[in-house]
């Protein structure tokens, strides 16, 4: 038998209890319900299946030092697997009032006596911890008795009116603090997130004003010329990020999982001696990065998108493919071939050059997953990275009608 309190909620559907509960101990009480059909061929549960890949995500951020789940896990107390509510009363939630208002003593008793209605990956995640993270107190909304439709309506409204944050924007988020950090300690996000706004604000940069970024572009203060083209802030993000980091997530839980164990700083340096314990980031860029060299790095894209500007950009109409995120998402990967076939130039133009006779504007380059891989295999094609052999028939046809 445990005792938690909670504070009183009331709202339209009824009221709950907000308590802390820690994961320990919420692990030990409750359980979820995939949704599914019974013998009767009724729908009964409400969630969607664990997702192991997802699981262990989690449980390297809870590691981290940057933890931190401030939203509830939805609980329905006295209910079985099954949804329904549990009668027997040794196998209850029990509540009493306190003297304090709207504050309640809550008795939970042993054993398996409530479902998770929301928060089963955040809750599920600590099995796959040390145990001293499970010691984590979660904050929980805590239903009493509440059927099993409600439960599901409250899964369905919560997941199903939820707006996904804009990429963009989600990923400058990741710089929110990036000066007031120790450049060694940046993660590979919190790095490409500087270079796009170092990019977008350096007046001689072939990128000035010409990155999408997310509060600048919503401000009505804006000076940016909003009728021209634009490339968003996840392209530039992602695009450097391909070049430093083959898995940026793992670099980012790894350097605060470091902060948070052995010392005061995780830097980069930690993720070389990590790679020789495991397998080598092959990155075309990875050394600069794990080096710190970020001014490298500016200077390698800043040479390259000087090339990309004066010859692809400068002249490009509305409806060129190069413009838009496809195209500069292949522009990154054409960068990288480069790199890894001849290696680090001190000037681009020659390769761009071999590129700049492509109709551009033509319509076998949909606004597509398709279009994306056409477009890389032309380019790398007319590069001479790739062979005829390479090629297929549409492609061959393409290069021919031009």
């Amino acid at each position: 038998m445990k005792k938690i309190h909670g504070i009183k909620v009331s709202q339209p559907l009824g009221d709950f209890f907000i308590a802390k509960i820690k994961a320990r101990d919420l692990l030990e009480i409750s359980t979820s319900s995939v949704a599914r059909y019974n013998k009767e061929g009724r729908l009964v549960g409400n969630q969607r299946p664990l997702k192991l890949p997802r699981l262990k995500a989690i449980a390297n951020f809870i590691k981290s030092a940057e933890m931190s789940f401030p939203t509830s896990i939805l609980v329905a107390a006295n209910v079985d697997y099954e949804g329904n509510i549990i009668e027997d009363p040794l196998k209850r939630w029990n509540i009493y009032p306190t003297s304090v208002p709207d504050c309640f003593e809550i008795e939970i008793p042993t054993g398996i006596s409530s479902l998770i209605i929301d928060g089963q990956h955040r809750l599920n995640a600590f099995s796959y911890t040390e145990e001293q993270f499970k010691d984590i107190e979660l904050v929980c909304s805590i239903f009493i008795d509440l059927p099993n439709p409600y439960q599901a309506y409250l899964f369905a409204t919560i997941n199903g009116n939820q707006k996904r944050v804009d990429k963009s924007l989600a990923l400058e988020l990741f710089g929110y603090d990036v000066e007031d950090k120790p450049s060694n300690t940046w993660s590979p996000e919190k790095l490409a997130v500087y270079l796009t706004r170092k990019f977008n604000f350096t007046n001689d940069s072939p990128l000035y004003q010409k990155i999408k970024l997310a509060p600048l572009f919503s401000s009505i203060e804006t000076t940016i010329d909003k009728t021209k083209w634009l490339l968003s802030t996840a392209a530039m993000v992602e695009g450097i990020m391909r070049l430093i980091s083959s898995n940026p997530q793992k670099d980012r839980d790894f350097l605060a999982i470091k902060h948070s164990l052995w010392s005061s700083t995780g830097t980069r340096s930690d993720l070389k001696r990590m790679e020789e314990k495991s397998n080598r980031d092959t990155s075309v860029l990875r050394d600069l990065y794990i080096e710190n060299k970020d001014e490298e790095i500016f200077k390698i894209l800043f040479k390259y998108f000087v090339a990309v500007d004066s010859i692809l950009w400068k002249n490009a109409s509305a409806d060129s493919i190069i413009t838009k995120t496809i195209g500069i998402t292949v522009l990154f990967d054409i960068l990288k071939a480069i790199i890894e076939n001849d290696g680090i130039q001190d000037s681009y133009e020659k390769y761009i050059l071999l590129i700049s006779d492509i109709n551009y504007t033509s319509d076998y380059f949909s606004l597509s997953g398709g279009g994306k891989v056409k477009l890389r295999r032309i380019l790398k094609y007319k590069l001479g990275f790739l062979t005829d052999k390479d090629l297929i028939e549409s492609d061959i046809k393409f290069l021919q009608g031009q």
